[in-house]
């Protein structure tokens, strides 16, 4: 039920968004224009149907263009990158905090210093440094290892996905490891290890599982960071994805069509999730 609210007001608060160009336009007259402002929601809800028959105008061509079924190529290109790139840095990070924890306490303060200043580093010097990286080594050894910008319709993957998981995956990587700091002050892993249990054994079978739940949902803040950077992303590589369909048809339908592409299945994503975690909690509680 509560999901269901959630959802509901997400949906609400999406739909009032996609109206904001005219609010705003009034406010900054100094003008109130609730009533334009109502009028473009009903034009924008009554606009997108039938979807089938919806047009835009391209920027680019300056010709009108059907949204559907030409959007959805861009959405799935672009989820597919944001997903890809979530998943590789939830995977490393995790890895490395792993590892890191069987460190001496004197070498993961070193570590965790060495991330506040990678955290620090722009996106856009990361993609520069990435596809420079991949020139240097084509003049070096004439052996193109990725192609660095979409030409003619094809699609690259993990060079973008490398960059734009690199830094959500050090922010991850420096979460997961206050986390797990955190849980290995806590009594249990005292007692574990005067049991006799091994370090390795401890950090995977007692404070895995209870930190992977805090990093879950610590990680809802790394995926809308992913976000603001696909644009930068897509915008570098020349990505045939949303952001850059957004910026060519800008309007209000194509808005809300994008915004749409991504919420539902990141809402689904954590929803899921939050299930799995809260009926984890319960069967502990049952015990």
């Amino acid at each position: 039920m509560k999901l269901m609210i959630k959802f509901v007001f997400s949906v609400v608060g999406i739909v009032l968004v996609s109206g904001f160009p005219v609010l705003i336009g009034g406010l900054v007259a100094g003008e109130l224009r609730l009533a334009e402002y109502i009028g473009a929601l009903e034009a924008v809800l009554r606009g997108l149907w039938p979807l089938q028959e919806f047009t835009v105008l391209n920027m680019r061509t300056n010709r009108e263009i059907p949204l559907f079924p030409i959007i959805g190529e861009y959405i799935i290109y672009s989820l597919e990158l944001l997903f890809l790139a979530f998943a590789v840095a939830i995977f490393f990070a995790i890895t490395f905090t792993v590892l890191t924890m069987l460190l001496k306490e004197k070498a993961r303060q070193r570590i965790k210093m060495a991330l506040y200043f990678l955290e620090s580093l722009p996106d856009l010097l990361v993609i520069m440094l990435a596809q420079l990286a991949v020139i240097a080594i084509y003049l070096q050894t004439n052996v193109l290892i990725s192609k660095i910008a979409v030409v003619q319709g094809d699609h690259i993957y993990w060079l973008p996905v490398l960059c734009l998981a690199l830094l959500p995956m050090i922010q991850l990587y420096r979460l997961c490891m206050l986390t797990f700091q955190d849980e290995e002050r806590k009594m249990y892993i005292e007692l574990a290890r005067s049991l006799g249990f091994s370090k390795v054994f401890v950090i995977w079978v007692h404070m895995f599982r209870n930190a992977i739940i805090s990093v879950f949902f610590q990680s809802k803040k790394t995926i809308w960071f992913m976000l603001s950077n696909l644009f930068v992303l897509e915008l570098m590589f020349n990505i045939p994805g949303i952001m850059l369909f957004m910026k060519d048809n800008i309007s209000p339908e194509v808005f809300l069509v994008s915004i749409f592409s991504f919420f539902l299945p990141i809402f689904l994503l954590y929803s899921i999730g939050e299930w799995l975690v809260l009926r984890h909690l319960r069967g502990k509680e049952s015990i």
